[in-house]
Order: C-alpha cells, then structure tokens, then sequence
C-alpha cells in the first residue's frame, strides 16, 4: 500500500467477496503522520486526486520546485550552468535523504531570455488560475518601467503549482515572470539578476516579501567596480571623472539596471569618500553609453566599439599624460566578447607612445556568463584578456578556501567543469534547501517566508554580514572582483563589502 491509510473491511460469514474501502489519513503537518509518511496537500503527488491533505509515502511527494531560464538560444550557457548548479545541490539532498525523506524535483522550463517566453512560463509553472478581483499586487497592473502589466485582474495558483521559484536568469525575463510569481503569492527565491526593479525596490508593494535574493545587486557590484577605478587612476596618476567612465550594456531593464547603478555609485562616492570627483551634469544619460541589442542582432555590439574607440579618441586621448578609460559592461558573454576584441585590436594598433600612456579598463557585471566570456577571449599573448574583469557575486572557486568552495570542487572534480554561475546556483539552492530543512509546518508560502527570515547564518562564505532579516531580503551584499587571465582561468584582484569597502588582495 503505497499511503497511510485506515483501512474498514466489511465480510459476511460464507460471502466469497468482501468489500474493501480506504480512507487516507488526514494531516496538517508531517507530524500527524507515521514513521516515512509525510503531510501531502491536495494535488501534490501521492494526494493527486485528494481533496484534502492527507498522509502519504514520502518518496510520492516530493517538493516540486519551479525555474524559469533560457536553455536555447544565444544566451543558453547562463541557463544551462545555473540549472547544473541547482542540480547539484537538489542531487546531495536528496542522497542523504531529501527533505523529511521527500525528494527534491525541479521542473525547468526554457524560456530562451525571452520575456514574453517566460511570462508564458509563469502560468506553466505556477498553473495560473485567473480571478475576478483586482490584483494583489501593483506589479501586476501597474507596468513596471518598459514593460506592460501582466493582469488586470488576480492571479492564484491552480492545484499543479510548483512550490516555489528558484534561480531564474535574467533581468528582462524577470519583469514578466515576477509579478505572476508574487501575485500568486509564490516565494520567488535566488533569481540570477542584481535589478533593484521587482526584486529590490517597491515596485511590487506588500507582495515584496515573497521575494529573497541571495546575491549582491548591480548598484552593489557597480560601487565596487568604480572605488577599484578610482584606485586604479591614483596608481597611474591619471585624472578620472565622469568623462573617463563609459558604459556598455544591453538595451532593456538588464542594462539599465547595470547604469543606474554606475550613477548611484558616482554620486554617493562624490557625495562621501571622493569628493575630488568631478559632479555629474543634469540629465539622463552623463556618461558617454554605448548599447547594444538583446541577442546581438546584426553585431550591434561591434558597431558599439568603434563608436566607443572613436570617443577615447577625440575625448580622452587629446589630454596630455597617462589617461585611463574604466567602462562597465552590463553585458552577456556574446556581446561582450564582440566588442571587448574590438577595442583590444584597436588598442593593439595603437602608436608605442600612444599606448604607453592610456589604460583601458573592461569590468563586466556577473550576469555576462564569466566562464563563457573567458573561453572566448583566451590568448596565449594577452591580446584581448589585458585589464578585462568581472565582478563575481560568490568566491573565487579557483583561489578561495572556505568551506563552501571546498564541498563545489568535492561535488565537481573537473576543473573545466566549474564555473561562476553555477557555482552561484549552487550556494542559492543550499541556502534555499536549509530553509526548507528548517520548516516543520506545512510547506506554504506564508509558513516559508518566517522560516526563512529566521534562518541561522549559514556558513557559505559570502561575508560577515549575510543573512537575511524581517527587515531585509537580501541575504548578501559581497563583490570579488576577478581578472581574466591569458589561459581563461581567474586571479581575485579585490573583495569590497558596505562599511569596508575595497579591499585589494596581495
């Protein structure tokens, strides 16, 4: 008998048939039920055609988690290593057992970085159910900023609902799936993006708190890049302000987060710590901005070089003395391989003098798939990885030592198979795994949310300061900065965290 049941015979003497009914037991909790047996509510396996929650075998409930993330398409390394990070987290629970014995399922859905794909996606997953009140939600009607609402009326989750939404990539993507998930009052946990739009700000009002983020955001890793600019410039002796700073990104609400948060960044460091910086002059748009669009159709990204190679020349190069040029790319790794080589083959060309006394610095945000873009600018003769960086948002796995790196190189033994994206997967499914550990109620949103508010430091070797609050959703708020080395491997250049900030390594 595969569930918990009471079980009523009914047999009269000399009767060859009797008359057999089963009646599960009922249960709130898994402590309601017997020794493997869990609490499974209505629909979920083992209790698919139950009405009510019932006790069932715990192997036939497992906890079936939602993720949303492009696994096709020019963009398919960022969902594909995100979703062998989760993998290999979900694989070590349910090796030692699960979750109470429940096993771990991730149901992937492939949205290809689209955003209409993946508004499509979030009524898969979440089996939307439409209503006829209004939205809970502003996000839902109210139109975030470049994209239009997703209802105007509620949303609810139907009986095949996932659990929750883990790790799902990517900003403009996330601007059509997150309203669904929070209107559904669905716990949208560790999405691979920094935006403060829906995640981090009061787009989505009340509903926020069904959102927790376990990374660093881009205003962070933008504020980090600047202060290691602003080193940078002092070691050369070059002047930096506004107009030695250029911006590279994707033309929707991915690069505009990665802008805005250069903008933040300068002011508040014009504001405290470098009140030397030039101020910014009114207006949207200050720093010299090359864009380039999703997907690259017809190598918008290269054509954004040579007007980037045209305004160091008549901006910055007519200056006497060493000048340096810090652009931060908001950017994927096919974009940016596209016009970091451009650039570099310009800089290449350049006259001895010319040369000698410019430095052009490329610092690429998390999101640009780190591994993949190494692989692509690798060269024995450091032609296209000279000054090329990325701001990581985990540890460096090549260097760093702590605890958490070691369990990811023990869970991966291919050095060629590690990366810094699944690596992040990774620590966003542990962090998440521990909070369902931790939860014995019933598996609700609601239950969740206080669980996880309250959940111990873990020891994942993101900073003194992680963890999320009542208060505070954002479980870290730690940039390392990384160098791409002539083989494609990785050097820790800095470490900057709020209070400290940067901190460069010997």
């Amino acid at each position: 008998m595969r569930f918990f049941a009471k079980v009523f015979l009914t047999c009269a003497p000399l009767v060859v048939a009797c008359s057999t009914n089963f009646s599960a037991r009922e249960c709130k909790v898994d402590g309601d039920c017997g020794a493997g047996m869990v609490c499974a509510s209505p629909g979920q396996g083992g209790n698919a055609t139950g009405s009510q929650s019932a006790c069932v075998e715990a192997d036939l409930a497992p906890l079936r988690i939602g993720m949303s993330a492009p696994t096709s398409g020019p963009n398919q390394q960022l969902g594909i290593q995100m979703r062998d990070g989760i993998l290999l987290a979900f694989t070590e629970q349910n090796n030692a057992g699960g979750v109470g014995g429940r096993p771990l399922d991730l149901d992937l859905k492939d949205d290809s970085y689209d955003p209409v794909a993946a508004e499509a996606t979030a009524h898969t997953l979440l089996d939307v159910q439409e209503g006829s009140g209004r939205p809970r939600c502003p996000s839902t009607h109210d139109s975030p900023p470049t994209a239009p609402g997703v209802s105007s009326t509620e949303l609810d989750r139907g009986p095949n609902s996932v659990l929750a939404i883990l790790g799902n990539v990517g900003t403009p993507t996330m601007v059509r799936f997150a309203p669904i998930a929070v209107e559904t009052q669905t716990l949208f946990f560790g999405a691979f993006t920094g935006a403060t739009l829906m995640l981090r700000d009061d787009t989505a009002g009340a509903c926020k708190r069904f959102i927790f983020n376990v990374r660093a955001s881009y205003a962070q890793e933008a504020r980090a890049t600047l202060e290691y600019f602003i080193r940078r410039a002092k070691t050369l002796s070059a002047p930096l302000d506004y107009r030695h700073l250029i911006s590279f990104d994707q033309n929707d609400t991915y690069g505009e987060a990665g802008y805005a948060g250069l903008k933040a960044a300068y002011k508040d460091l014009q504001a405290t710590t470098a009140p030397s910086l030039a101020t910014l002059p009114d207006g949207d748009t200050p720093f010299a901005r090359y864009r380039y669009q999703r997907e690259d159709p017809g190598g918008t990204s290269a054509a954004q070089a040579t007007n980037t190679i045209d305004y160091i020349t008549d901006q910055i190069l007519v200056n006497p003395g060493p000048q340096i040029v810090g652009i931060l790319m908001t950017d994927t790794y096919g974009a940016g391989e596209n016009y970091i080589k451009a650039v570099q083959d310009w800089r290449a060309g350049l006259p001895p003098e010319t040369a000698s006394r410019l430095a052009v610095i490329f610092s690429n945000v998390s999101f640009v798939g780190a591994n993949s873009l190494a692989d692509r600018l690798k060269d024995a003769t450091d032609r296209y990885t000279k000054e090329v960086y990325v701001s990581q948002v985990v540890p460096n796995y090549a260097d760093d030592d702590s605890d958490i790196v070691k369990v990811y190189k023990g869970l991966v033994p291919d050095a060629n198979a590690r990366n810094f994206t699944s690596f992040e997967g990774y620590i966003s499914a542990r962090i998440f795994i521990a909070g369902l550990v931790a939860e014995k109620r019933a598996y609700t949103s609601e239950n969740l949310i206080s669980t996880f508010e309250n959940l111990h430091d873990l020891p994942v070797g993101l900073g003194a300061s992680s963890g999320f609050s009542a208060n505070d959703h954002n479980y870290s708020k730690t940039v390392w900065g990384t160098a791409i080395q002539p083989d494609g491997t990785f050097k820790s250049v800095y470490f900057w965290s709020p209070g400290p900030g940067l901190q460069l390594y010997n």
